[in-house]
């Protein structure tokens, strides 16, 4: 190729444009392009740190502030990628400080709407929008939700694309065929964020474990407390913490509850979870009525009584392990992550 390409991203953590990142830069190291990863915020000890340095240079800022000058500097026609909005404010920064204007900048907007208190994040958006028209950057958004909220904040409807990421983190061919837990549960895959909906998640939870004793709930991320759910179903509850292969978990549980209600993009582990086959309920946030659109095994419903009525619906009449195992596999093949590295490759013409 003969490119070089920059990624600022705040911090390789373990959330959903992280692992998104991990496959880009391994996919465009393997057809032989340059890539570097500056962070502003991150860390060695970082969820995707060791995945991302197989494939490209990290450098973080706080640790290495004269390799990110080094680096601006030695690659004046570097493609810049500015992940989420922090990532994007620092390309600006770094590229403005020590780069060249021959760098062309794109914004990676991995985020949709704010919830309904989020006033500072709802300003701040509007100066992002307006920054649209006097910076001209090339967007990447990751959903169509993304771009219908963020056309509305001002943001131009100029030199833009939609690129969402289907399978970013794909299944082990073999996975386990006896569960990994010991009775049968529900799954939540997400940190401990107002974003998530944890309240919904409590609510729900209450009244399903108690009508189904035998199941238990399991907690996939970070920030999470059985302290957090009622006394009653605390016994139920499981927190797992991150998980490194998660698929697991996916293809033996009863039902993958998606609780968020706000804040989501494109939500990996709708996707993720429909690679197996995986029975699932959600609300209607991000893309997910566009994703599960035509998921037989997924269903987006509107409030809360509705979620415990499609879960109940799922306990009645589960769909067979052939069945989920067929559906999984026509997933798979739709959702094929070597699309969406194509269309990168083609947005930023590398």
């Amino acid at each position: 190729m003969g490119s070089t390409l920059i990624h600022i991203i705040p911090t390789l953590g373990s959330g959903g444009a992280e692992n998104v990142l991990c496959r880009i830069v391994e996919g465009f190291n393997r057809q032989g392009l340059t890539q570097f990863v500056l962070t502003s915020q991150g860390s060695k000890t970082d969820f995707n740190h060791d995945n991302i340095a197989q494939f490209a240079t990290i450098i973080h800022h706080g640790h290495e502030l004269k390799g990110i000058q080094e680096i601006l500097r030695k690659y004046p026609k570097a493609t810049i990628v500015g992940w989420m909005y922090k990532g994007i404010f620092w390309a600006h920064l770094w590229s403005f400080l020590y780069g060249s204007r021959t760098q062309k900048i794109f914004w990676n907007i991995r985020h949709s709407d704010f919830g309904s208190k989020a006033y500072y994040q709802k300003i701040m958006l509007r100066f992002f929008g307006i920054g649209t028209h006097l910076l001209r950057p090339n967007i990447i958004y990751c959903s169509y939700r993304s771009k219908e909220i963020h056309e509305k904040a001002f943001f131009s409807n100029q030199r833009q694309k939609v690129i969402v990421n289907r399978l970013a983190k794909l299944p082990q061919k073999n996975l386990l065929v006896t569960s990994p837990n010991e009775k049968p549960y529900f799954l939540f895959v997400g940190r401990f964020n107002r974003q998530k909906g944890p309240e919904y998640l409590r609510s729900i939870t209450e009244k399903i474990l108690f009508e189904y004793p035998d199941q238990e709930l399991l907690i996939a991320g970070a920030g999470w407390s059985q302290d957090y759910f009622p006394a009653s179903i605390q016994e139920q509850v499981k927190i797992l913490g991150r998980q490194r292969d998660i698929y697991p978990f996916y293809k033996h549980t009863s039902a993958l509850l998606f609780t968020s209600t706000f804040g989501e993009g494109y939500p990996n582990v709708l996707v993720e979870a429909m690679a197996v086959g995986a029975p699932i309920v959600a609300f209607d946030a991000g893309d997910s009525k566009r994703i599960l659109e035509n998921y037989p095994f997924g269903k987006v419903v509107a409030n809360p009584t509705l979620f415990i009525t499609q879960i109940k619906k799922y306990m009645q009449n589960p769909p067979s392990l052939h069945s989920r195992q067929k559906e999984g596999q026509k997933q798979q093949e739709a959702l094929d992550f070597s699309l969406t590295l194509k269309e990168y490759k083609d947005f930023l013409s590398i």
